[in-house]
């Protein structure tokens, strides 16, 4: 086992030097724009990511409310399109 405590680990694990790099790739930012970034350069890519993510989830939420009304819809005698 190595020698980082709990404590040191958490914060290690805290500080965006350390995982926003990870994250960036799991949204698809490509590691060479990362591997040649500044933490603010790595920062600002995270805000576009996190901005795109939200703008994602209110489409889906809108798809979904279209569903659900239309299903609504056609329980009550609507006609399907």
């Amino acid at each position: 086992m190595g020698n980082l405590t709990e404590k040191k680990i958490s914060e290690l694990a805290s500080q965006p030097a350390t995982w926003l790099p990870q994250r960036l790739v799991m949204h698809g930012v490509p590691e060479p724009w990362i591997n040649h970034a500044t933490i603010d350069q790595l920062r600002v890519m995270w805000e576009v990511v996190k901005k795109d993510m939200k703008y994602q989830t209110y489409l889906l939420s809108k798809d979904q409310s279209i569903t659900v009304a239309n299903g609504i819809g056609l329980a009550f005698g609507g006609k399907d399109k």
